[in-house]
C-alpha cells in the first residue's frame, strides 16, 4: 500500500491538475472572502460606520478562521469535486489502467492510494488557503491600522480541520463520480449539475415543503455548510458566504462528512474491481 501511494504520489505530481484547482481556489478565497468584501467596505459611505466595523470586522485577523473556511460549502466543494474527478477519471481516456493495475498490487490498493494521494493533495490546498488568507487579514489589518489579534491555536486547527474535511469528502465524491462514469465529462457534468443545482434547489425548498426537510438533513452541502456555521462563520440568512446554514450540528454534520467519504471510497473501491477497466 505504500509503494503504491509514493507512486500515485508522484503521478499527481507530474499532473497540472492540483496546481491548477489548488490556485484557481487560493485566488478564489482571496477574491471573493478578503478582496471583494474590501472594496465593498471602502466604498461604503463613511457615515455607515455600524455597517462598515461588522464588515472589516470579519476581514481582520481576529476572525480569519471563520471567514477562510466559509467558502468551502458551496465554491469549494464544486473546486475539490473537480479535482477528485481528475484524480482517477483521466485514466480512462487515456487507456493507463491496464499499465497501472498490471505492474503493482491488486486493484483495490490502487484506488485507495488514489484517493489517499487526492487527501493529501486537498491537505496542501487547505494550508495554503488557510495561510494566503491569515496574510491577507494581516494586510488589511495593517492598512486599517487594526491589531493583529489572532484567534487561539486550537480556532486555526479546527478551521484547517474542517476544511480539509469538507475538502476530502466533496474530492472523493468526485473520484467516485470519475469511476461510476468511466472518465472526466459526464461525471464533471453530474457532479457540477448535483452541487450547483439539485442540492440548492432541494435546499430551498425544504424550507416550502416539509416532507423534504429529512432528505436536505443528509445533503452534501448542507453538512458542508452546518460544520462551517459551527465554527463560527454568520449563515446565508445573517448574510454570510451563501451555503452557510446552521440545519445540523456539528457532530451530525461530521458524520455525514464522514459516511460520504467512506461511502464514495467504497464505491469506487468495488466498481474498479468488479468491472472490466477498459
Amino acid at each position: 500500500m505504500i509503494a503504491a501511494l509514493n507512486a500515485e504520489t508522484l503521478l499527481l505530481r507530474h499532473r497540472l491538475a492540483p496546481l491548477v484547482v489548488g490556485g484557481s481556489w487560493i485566488a478564489l478565497v482571496l477574491a471573493f472572502a478578503f478582496g471583494v468584501p474590501y472594496i465593498v467596505y471602502s466604498t461604503l459611505d463613511p457615515d455607515a460606520t455600524a455597517d462598515r466595523a461588522d464588515l472589516l470586522e470579519t476581514l481582520v485577523p481576529a476572525a480569519v478562521d471563520s471567514t477562510s473556511v466559509s467558502s468551502y460549502p458551496m465554491f469549494g466543494g464544486a473546486i475539490m469535486l473537480i479535482l477528485g474527478v481528475l484524480v482517477t477519471g483521466p485514466e480512462y481516456r487515456w487507456g493507463t489502467w491496464t499499465a497501472r493495475l498490471s505492474q503493482g498490487p491488486g486493484r483495490a490498493q490502487v484506488v485507495l492510494a488514489k484517493i489517499a494521494a487526492g487527501v493529501l493533495a486537498v491537505i496542501a490546498i487547505a494550508v495554503a488557503a488557510a495561510v494566503t488568507s491569515a496574510v491577507a487579514s494581516a494586510v488589511i489589518a495593517s492598512v486599517e491600522g487594526e491589531p493583529l489579534n489572532w484567534p487561539a491555536p486550537v480556532e486555526m486547527l479546527a478551521s484547517l480541520g474542517g476544511a480539509v474535511l469538507i475538502s476530502a469528502t466533496w474530492m472523493s465524491v468526485g473520484a467516485a463520480l470519475g469511476v461510476l462514469f468511466r472518465g472526466t465529462s459526464v461525471a464533471l457534468a453530474v457532479g457540477l449539475v448535483w452541487t450547483l443545482g439539485l442540492e440548492n434547489a432541494i435546499a430551498g425548498l425544504a424550507g416550502v415543503i416539509g416532507a423534504l426537510e429529512p432528505v436536505r438533513a443528509v445533503l452534501l452541502g448542507t453538512a458542508s455548510g452546518s460544520l462551517v456555521a459551527g465554527l463560527g462563520a454568520p449563515t446565508q440568512g445573517d448574510g454570510g458566504t451563501p451555503g452557510v446554514v446552521d440545519h445540523l450540528t456539528p457532530a451530525a454534520a461530521c458524520a455525514v462528512l464522514a459516511v460520504y467519504l467512506v461511502a464514495s471510497t467504497v464505491l469506487a473501491v468495488a466498481l474498479v474491481r468488479r468491472r472490466d477497466i477498459t
